[in-house]
């Protein structure tokens, strides 16, 4: 088995990409949205570098500049920053968690909001 590009990374992307990607999935996708000017994002986007290092294949992350498109922010309601919005297969929001977490933390509410969608 051949292990996917994108494991173990956080890929940026822009609103196209991630509309693109966000329907044609079938892998749990981590949408991490920070912003350079946001100082608890300075500390949670190596948390979410961490996170998606240690969960290798099994989720795939990428990330978005909440300065670069409001629209598309406007789109998913993101009120705050940093935020991490945790998609299923096609697109399907299953959980959002607005605020800064340690990589472990990020780690343990996937896995938690991964199993409570499979119930």
């Amino acid at each position: 088995m051949t292990v996917p590009s994108w494991a173990g990374k956080v890929n940026e992307l822009d609103a196209t990409t991630f509309n693109r990607l966000t329907r044609s999935n079938t892998d749990p996708l981590v949408l991490y949205i920070g912003a350079p000017w946001c100082p608890p994002c300075t500390t949670m986007g190596p948390s979410v570098e961490a996170a998606a290092l240690a969960m290798g294949d099994r989720v795939q992350f990428v990330k978005m500049n909440a300065a670069a498109d409001s629209q598309l922010l406007n789109s998913l309601n993101v009120a705050g920053v940093p935020m991490l919005v945790l998609y299923g297969e096609n697109g399907q929001e299953l959980a959002r968690f607005l605020g800064a977490m340690p990589a472990s933390d990020i780690e343990r509410w996937i896995q938690v909001k991964l199993d409570q969608a499979l119930m």
